[in-house]
């Protein structure tokens, strides 16, 4: 197995997991609207977080922004590594298979069944896109 820069796998998927939080939390805030008030307790943010997902496009756009967090990962990945980009977008894609399977959504599995899906091509594509800025090795 060729050599895999770990530290670039992890500095690329905690950014990924990070940018994923932050969008995902801003999606929520968007479609909550003004469902969203001061001093909630858990279960009515719960109620309002499920009422967000059955009933607004939250899901649609949380897989658009998923998918390119996705490829912006591989991408980071392979460029901090400077070397074998498609082997860091395929670790890249892995992880990000099984993060959604371990954490995905009871209610929504199809959601992880289309990562499996995606997360993979996704993924050598942002490293694809990576190459083209790291050096040739000689």
């Amino acid at each position: 197995m060729p050599p895999i820069d770990i530290k670039a796998i992890i500095i690329a998927f905690a950014a990924e997991i990070a940018a994923d939080f932050i969008i995902g939390t801003q999606l929520l805030v968007y479609f909550a609207g003004d469902k969203l008030v001061p001093n909630m307790t858990r279960e009515e943010f719960l109620k309002v977080g499920q009422i967000v997902y059955e009933t607004t496009a939250f899901l649609p756009w949380a897989m658009v922004f998923g998918t390119a967090t996705t490829m912006g990962g591989a991408y980071l990945a392979a460029r901090i590594a400077k070397r074998l980009p498609y082997y860091h977008g395929l670790a890249m894609g892995i992880l990000a298979i099984v993060y959604s399977l371990v954490f995905g959504s009871a209610e929504a599995r199809w959601l992880a069944y289309l990562a499996i899906l995606v997360s993979i091509p996704v993924s050598l594509y942002g490293a694809h896109l990576a190459k083209k800025h790291i050096p040739a090795e000689t």
